[in-house]
């Protein structure tokens, strides 16, 4: 169900505000984590307070996911700015749940915080609703409640391997964009996004001398991740020049005999150029599908 990005408005967790009403679809703990974490952080930094509804994710876990953008979750938590709630399992009205977020903004602002960020673990609405109708019930009190609020925006986290496909595309609908991850580089001519399935990059625009030095700082990037093949799609690439193949060439050539890029979506010209210059069997450089390692 990846093709979810390009059928809904997209908006990164730095651009998040008060008002915005969005849904995280996710297809890995990993993309999970990276864009709550984000979400969190960055509503602890504006002063604003957070409430996390965990279903599936341990309290204890959040603290944890924090911790890499340097902010201290159990602090955050002593301190009353971040409030982690297991959901319940008993009876499910949409208008109490509601009223309860409208009593947890009007708290937030008398305890001098400069809003509320919400986010839930959608996961739970499969035990305690017996269809979707009562769901999208709930959404759209939701909706009414944070779209153009100044006080409060929300995330709701929709796990796409719970979910029943038929279901799952007009739950996203139901807002009016979904949540990713921020860019590693984003301007006129050149966005780096990470991707989590599978785990790499995806590079749209032009890389060439002037963009080539980004490029290798987000190949380099990748190095860190704990995946032995990174993919890199160019399926929305205009154009790379030699520089942007060589910066290529040389991540590969830079990482461990165990490890690999992935090309994807590499068009025919600079598939040329790699042959031409000698450049086609670099050891770590996987191009196109053929000789991918089976998962």
């Amino acid at each position: 169900m990846r093709d979810i990005d390009d059928s809904v408005s997209t908006k990164h967790t730095g651009h998040v505000g008060l008002g915005d009403h969005l849904c995280l679809p996710f297809a890995s703990d990993l993309e999970q984590r990276e864009v709550v974490s984000a979400y969190i952080a960055d509503g602890l930094v504006r002063g604003e307070r957070v409430l996390y509804f965990s279903d599936r994710t341990a309290p204890g876990a959040i603290d944890a996911w924090l911790d890499p953008r340097g902010v201290d979750g159990a602090l955050a938590v002593a301190r009353g700015q971040l409030e982690i709630r297991p959901t319940a399992d008993d009876h499910f009205d949409p208008g109490v749940v509601v009223g309860g977020i409208r009593d947890a903004v009007r708290d937030a602002r008398a305890a001098g915080f400069q809003g509320l960020r919400l986010t839930g673990e959608m996961s739970w609405a499969l035990r305690t609703l017996p269809d979707t109708v009562r769901l999208h019930e709930y959404e759209s009190e939701v909706a009414s409640t944070v779209t153009g609020s100044g006080d409060l925006a929300a995330i709701c986290q929709y796990d796409e391997r719970l979910f029943d496909k038929a279901d799952f595309s007009g739950l996203v609908a139901l807002h009016p964009a979904v949540v990713r991850i921020d860019p590693l580089h984003d301007d006129r001519r050149l966005r780096i996004v990470p991707s989590f399935s599978p785990r790499g990059l995806r590079i749209a625009g032009t890389v060439d001398e002037s963009t080539a030095g980004p490029f290798g700082e987000a190949l380099t990037h990748t190095a860190g991740w704990p995946e032995p093949i990174v993919v890199i799609d160019l399926a929305e690439l205009r154009f790379i020049d030699v520089a942007g193949i060589r910066t290529l060439v040389r991540a590969a050539e830079a990482l461990p005999p165990d490890r690999a890029l992935h090309v994807r979506h590499l068009a025919s010209t600079p598939h040329n150029v790699l042959r031409i210059a000698g450049w086609d069997p670099t050891p770590g450089l996987i191009i196109g599908d053929a000789g991918v390692p089976a998962t």
